[in-house]
């Protein structure tokens, strides 16, 4: 089962389809999986905070979306805050994988010094 991302995962997701160059509104909700209410709610927020800019293509009345130079921060603090998070969520299991080991060892210094009292 999948969950639902969080509202700062699909900001990230948004900025990430953004990183490269401008997009229409239809090409970011496909690549973000939204539909498209949920994702104009998204752009208000974003282009009312200066994330990104809302663009006229000069050739058509095409509308697509860029990212700002506060959006490239802001899309770098959160690509940075889910790296933090995936890693700190990896030192539980480091630390289990620690205790094991320190388990083992133990376990094969005793079987090992058993032996040596049997022989």
């Amino acid at each position: 089962m999948e969950m639902t991302p969080s509202k700062l995962e699909t900001y990230l997701n948004i900025l990430e389809v953004l990183v490269e160059n401008p997009q229409k509104a239809e090409f970011i909700a496909r690549k973000t999986h939204l539909k498209p209410d949920s994702l104009k709610r998204f752009m208000v927020f974003l282009v009312s905070n200066g994330v990104i800019d809302k663009r006229r293509l000069m050739s058509s009345k095409q509308v697509v979306y860029a990212l700002t130079e506060r959006g490239m921060a802001v899309f770098k603090e959160l690509r940075a805050m889910k790296y933090f998070e995936k890693l700190r969520e990896s030192f539980p299991t480091v630390e289990e994988a620690r205790e094991i080991a320190s388990f083992l060892t133990k376990r094969s210094r005793d079987l090992n010094e058993d032996d040596d009292l049997t022989a």
